[in-house]
């Protein structure tokens, strides 16, 4: 029937019978149409696919959607076809005319290449630059005459480059009018949800990883680019603060669901966006997309993910408020560090507690012999006297009627809880702060009788 078609097709610019329709149409959904035809085959040949569209190309234009995806359909689908491993790649740019914009088309692939001495043959109909294609790789030799015929009517020019081994771009150019309205419009400009959200993107494809971080950047987020899942673990593993990360399941150092339970060791509240091939089935509690990468889908998850986000904080900022009241619980915060003084007393005010403030051992003892307290919060690195040597002496000094300690380390290793233990600490929180552990931990002892 592609056969069929293309002769008909073929007969009738012969006889200049062509037509084209002039109607306004959205460019994104032509392009992601005329993907969409070829993105099963490359799955199929773990081709990545792929496609940027430039902010200068506008959103809608005024000519012939059909017409315009054949075209993109003829140079995709020959992409790959002749591409066995690597990646295919549509980028779209334009340029203002004085009434209309010039837009240039580009498909790139990595396939078996195109010899300088065979280039003259590409678009003459009937023609195959090798007679060994037909037989691998079936065909009449048609497509590229038809689209240049259309292009041509479009007021373009298709030209190629390509080396022999190392794949192909071919490139062409179309007049077009710009029309009211951009189906982009909600993709740029303020977005209150996203902007200042960091977003952890995985991926060992270059390609991806440039159109994954421009569109994060684009909307305000902060990407962070890892080549390797091993990169992404130490990251996330020493504590750097995301709100989303998203994985490519096709990476070749470690698939993306094993990435996704190795991060769920060391981090079980990050939301994770899955990149998918067509045809690959991902389990129900995992958000993903499927490749190639569609800006609209992007931003419809990311905003999903973030709201949901936003809802499960203020949810657990509401039940702490409910629950924690203010409070009479006399506490004294033993830390050095000023920022983390100012975060961990700003935490306590929110739950209704006050604080005083010491910065070493030594202040605490202090504090301690000019007035009684329910609750130290103790850090465990101080000049001078540490929180170990210091909770040792107040357990000596006041045996019977001593404060709750509660210890506060960076330093989460093993043996850690047991230490503080020894030393005479009733409780044991680690760095950063945690308000819900925090807040457990001060509902346990606002409960508790204290002498």
């Amino acid at each position: 029937m592609v056969i069929i078609n293309d002769i008909l097709d073929f007969s009738k610019m012969q006889e200049n019978k062509v037509i084209l329709e002039d109607q306004p149409f959205d460019l994104g959904n032509c392009v992601e149409e005329a993907l969409d035809l070829v993105a099963s085959k490359a799955s199929e040949k773990s081709l990545n696919l792929a496609y940027t569209i430039e902010r200068s190309v506008p959103g809608v234009i005024i000519g012939d959607p059909n017409r315009l995806r054949q075209i993109l359909s003829n140079l995709l689908i020959n992409a790959v076809k002749f591409t066995e491993r690597g990646e295919v790649k549509l980028s779209i740019s334009a340029q203002r005319l004085d009434a209309a914009h010039e837009i240039r088309f580009a498909v790139q692939d990595t396939g078996i290449g195109i010899s300088p001495d065979q280039m003259n043959r590409l678009f003459q109909p009937f023609s195959q630059v090798d007679s060994t294609i037909t037989r691998n790789y079936g065909g009449v030799g048609l497509g590229l005459v038809i689209s240049k015929r259309l292009i041509e009517l479009m007021e373009g020019r298709i030209w190629a480059e390509s080396e022999l081994g190392k794949g192909s771009t071919f490139y062409f150019t179309i007049k077009a009018e710009t029309a009211p309205g951009d189906p982009l419009e909600n993709l740029v400009g303020d977005q209150p949800q996203l902007v200042g959200r960091n977003v952890l993107i995985v991926n060992d494809n270059r390609t991806n990883r440039r159109i994954l971080g421009a569109y994060i950047y684009s909307w305000g987020m902060v990407p962070l680019l890892a080549s390797a899942s091993q990169d992404a673990l130490d990251w996330i593993r020493r504590g750097d603060c995301f709100d989303v990360a998203i994985l490519d399941m096709n990476m070749q150092d470690m698939d993306g669901l094993t990435l996704a339970k190795e991060i769920r060791r060391y981090n079980k509240a990050l939301p994770l966006v899955m990149l998918a091939s067509i045809g690959q089935h991902l389990p129900a509690n995992h958000a993903y997309l499927t490749k190639p990468i569609k800006p609209s889908q992007l931003h419809r998850v990311l905003t999903n993910v973030i709201s949901t986000q936003l809802g499960k904080k203020a949810e657990r900022a509401n039940a702490i408020d409910k629950e924690v009241q203010t409070s009479s619980l006399r506490i004294l915060l033993a830390e050095d560090n000023v920022t983390s003084q100012k975060v961990a007393i700003q935490m306590l005010k929110r739950m209704g507690y006050k604080a005083d403030v010491v910065a070493n051992g030594i202040e605490a003892l202090q504090a301690l012999e000019r007035q009684p307290y329910d609750l130290v919060l103790m850090d465990l690195k101080m000049p001078e006297m540490d929180g170990l040597e210091a909770t040792l002496i107040i357990r000596q000094r006041w045996p019977d009627n001593g404060p709750k300690i509660v210890a506060v380390t960076a330093y989460a290793l093993q043996g850690d809880r047991e230490k503080c233990i020894e030393a005479g600490m009733d409780d044991y929180i680690s760095k950063p702060i945690k308000v819900s552990e925090l807040a457990e931990v001060l509902r346990k002892y606002q409960t508790t009788e204290i002498p």
